[in-house]
């Protein structure tokens, strides 16, 4: 189909050829060729960025209406509902607590099993170390049996080489502790003590004869010199007398504590060798025979607990182990089996509400809508339509083959509304239609302008001249 401007630009170069031939000029030689460069210029009609026809997937009453014509909505609002809306609501919560049940199980059997692999585990991997402690634990009851023995034959026995011995040893450091204080008066400290003593004496004897000297020389002073040096050889003197007779007194105090000591002992040892050979003492043989008893008690108790243990882990406890794994593994397959079913049936329940329900597919306003409470409607019966006004396009579809090569997306369009000649607008090709169409015998294609410029009395269906910029 020609366009106004392609026609205009074919039968222009005609009528100015026309309107030479009856002039006086010569014809030039040559015909010059006239390139046609002007825009193309095309039909279309005004039409919202995005438009759908409202229409219930499924069929019945209509039980509440939340919107009217003209009305804007968001998208996802709920439009209309049908008559079993709440009953399917109910559905769906109940399948979505069945699949919520069935995968808090899932989880917990999960963990179970886990838990029971792991236990299982340790089972295996502890049994050297419990074959060990076990044999560990025999060692020691096998001791304690020893000593437990020993402890009885001595009960049993009171009079042993042992009291014997003791007494002869307690007699012969009570002799040692004797010797002991009676070298202590003939010690090399005593005859020191004695020479101690000389010395005091003779000091003094020469102090008191330099002090009577001095009272008869009318205050001599070198003989109270002499005075003073012999006072202090006194004092020195005495000093270390009295520093022996310490020691010697410290001596002999230890020396008396060692004998009483040693005393002490010996008659011990006589009132232990004396009561052993009056027998075992009954309540002392009683304990010593208990001890023994409960000591092999123990060592066989735990000879049975190291062959338990000594092939491995205890049969029974690996068997439970076993069987708490199987129980586990079976609840995960089971829960596992039943969460698609559970998934279906909330699937099927979603869909089916969302068949009752009327929402908006996208945010826009309702350019048609007339429904009424208790109304039947059927499934896909066209009940209104929802557009968005926010933003416009511009459909063509009588571009030719010759002018649609001329185009390309994001090319700049002027779109003048026949109702708004006075208000160009400005927009961009956004798409082109690969297949044609066939009109009138003239092959052609559909290209969309999106409008950058708006207008209030913009309407939907308007008609416009779409000029395609160069």
């Amino acid at each position: 189909m020609l366009t106004i401007s392609r026609l205009f630009s074919l039968l222009m170069p005609a009528a100015l050829l026309a309107a030479c031939a009856g002039a006086a000029t010569p014809a030039p030689a040559t015909v010059p060729v006239v390139v046609d460069d002007l825009a193309v210029v095309a039909d279309g009609r005004l039409e919202p960025a995005q438009s759908l026809p409202l229409a219930f997937l499924a069929g019945g009453p209509v039980a509440q209406v939340f919107a009217a014509e003209g009305d804007t909505v968001a998208a996802g609002d709920v439009l209309a509902v049908l008559d079993n809306t709440e009953a399917l609501q109910s559905q769906v919560a109940a399948a979505e607590s069945q699949r919520a049940n069935l995968a808090l199980e899932q989880s917990a059997a999960a963990l179970e099993r886990l838990s029971a692999e792991q236990a299982l585990a340790d089972l295996n991997d502890s049994a050297a170390i419990v074959t060990a402690q076990a044999a560990f634990a025999v060692a020691q009851a096998h001791d304690a049996l020893l000593k437990a023995d020993r402890d009885l034959k001595n009960v049993q026995n009171p009079v042993s080489e042992r009291l014997t011995d003791a007494v002869a040893d307690a007699a012969l450091a009570l002799q040692n502790a004797q010797a002991g204080q009676q070298l202590a008066n003939v010690s090399p400290e005593q005859q020191a003590h004695a020479l101690a003593v000389a010395n005091t004496d003779a000091a003094w004897r020469a102090y008191q004869d330099l002090q009577a000297k001095y009272d008869d020389s009318n205050g001599n002073l070198e003989l109270l010199d002499a005075v003073k040096r012999a006072q202090a050889a006194y004092q020195s003197a005495l000093d270390a007398q009295l520093a022996l007779e310490l020691q010697i007194s410290t001596a002999a105090t230890n020396q008396a504590d060692a004998v009483a000591k040693a005393q002490e002992a010996y008659d011990d040892a006589q009132a232990n060798l004396a009561a052993a050979q009056r027998g075992p003492d009954a309540d002392k043989l009683a304990l010593a025979q208990a001890n023994q008893a409960l000591a092999a008690a123990n060592l066989a108790d735990a000879q049975r607990r190291l062959a338990l243990v000594a092939n491995g882990p205890n049969a029974d406890q690996v068997a439970l182990a076993q069987a708490r794994l199987a129980t586990a593994e079976a609840r995960v397959v089971a829960a596992e089996a039943a969460i698609p079913a559970a998934e279906a049936a909330l699937a099927a329940a979603q869909a089916a509400l969302e068949n009752v329900e009327l929402r908006a597919p996208f945010a826009g306003t309702l350019a048609a809508f007339d429904l009424q409470v208790g109304q039947q409607v059927a499934p896909g019966q066209s009940l209104g339509t929802l557009a968005d006004f926010t933003r416009w396009t511009v459909a063509t579809n009588n571009l030719t083959e010759i002018d649609v090569v001329r185009i390309q997306a994001g090319q700049a369009v002027t779109v003048v509304l026949d109702a708004l000649p006075d208000h160009p607008l400005r927009g961009t090709v956004t798409a082109i239609d690969s297949v044609f169409a066939e009109q009138q015998g003239d092959i052609t294609y559909t290209a969309e302008i999106t409008l950058t410029d708006t207008h209030p009395l913009m309407r939907w269906g308007m008609t416009a001249a779409v000029t395609f910029e160069k």
